[in-house]
């Protein structure tokens, strides 16, 4: 048998690597923890946003829905006007007279043969004209003074509802083509008109009154009704400021100390409008 010999240096040196190996493998103990609590984040997590419009979202989506079941049933909107019971279309004759005055004074100087005249004259000149017209006394007596503005909120709503899908049918487009080939006299009873092109399969009636109100958080207000015209059943009718949500709330120094205040600049034409609309959606379904 072979005797194998190692250095008693050799052993020493494994021996050394075997014993400290255990000890290399154990973790290391963990940094303390930086906060003032053991356990705790650092700092607190910042609330979850809140959307104010998400009440607004909803409602266009159930709106779509409903929309989609049903079909998209048309949809005829009468902004600025409403439907009375006067069945044909009432005018006045009405004259109006306009008079442009004007007066010039000045020196004067004639010559003549041999002649010479100085003096002063006074000149005035009146002109007038006079013109008579048919007004219709059927039309409705609402509005806005400020025209941009009115436009933009009507805008906004037709845009809303349009967004959502609706099948929003043109008034003044079904009006003209129900006049082709009608007489002159046919063509300026405007209600009879209305009334045949409600009959074009129109499913709802929705009309928009709107007004200036000093009361008003907006500066307006609306009268919506919306009328199921194949039972003419009456589906909703309310007022309205139009006012959207409000924006989340934030800290103001205020004479009293801090106070919460709601983020300005949401009563806009564009959210004022799209606000009408997600309001009627709700009735419509």
């Amino acid at each position: 048998m072979t005797k194998i010999l190692i250095p008693f240096g050799l052993i020493t040196l494994a021996l050394a690597v075997v014993l400290a190996a255990p000890a290399a493998s154990q973790p290391r103990a963990a940094a303390p923890d930086p906060g003032y609590r053991s356990n705790m984040p650092a700092v607190n997590p910042a609330a979850p946003r809140v959307d104010p419009d998400a009440p607004n979202h909803g409602a266009a989506g159930a709106f779509s829905d409903w929309n989609a079941r049903n079909g998209r049933p048309s949809i005829l909107v009468f902004w600025n006007r409403e439907l009375t019971e006067d069945g044909t279309t009432l005018h006045d004759s009405v004259t109006a007279t306009r008079a442009d005055g004007s007066a010039e004074k000045g020196a004067f100087v004639a010559r003549g043969r041999g002649v010479t005249v100085a003096g002063s004259a006074a000149a005035a000149t009146v002109t007038s004209e006079t013109r008579t017209y048919q007004e219709r006394t059927t039309d409705s007596r609402y509005g806005f003074r400020d025209d941009v503005f009115a436009k933009q909120v009507e805008s906004a709503m037709l845009g809303t509802f349009l967004s959502a899908g609706a099948r929003v049918m043109d008034r003044e487009s079904l009006i003209r083509n129900l006049s082709a080939g009608k007489s002159r006299d046919e063509r300026l009873d405007i209600q009879h008109l209305e009334t045949v092109a409600l009959k074009q399969g129109v499913k709802y009636l929705v009309e928009v009154l709107p007004d200036n109100s000093a009361a008003s958080a907006t500066g307006v207000s609306f009268t919506v009704k919306i009328t199921h015209l194949p039972t003419s059943t009456v589906r909703g009718q309310f007022v309205t400021t139009g006012e959207p949500p409000r924006g989340p709330t934030r800290l103001v120094a205020g004479p009293s100390g801090f106070e919460r205040r709601a983020a300005e600049g949401r009563a806009t034409p564009e959210l004022i409008g799209a606000q009408v609309a997600y309001e009627a959606m709700g009735r419509l379904r």
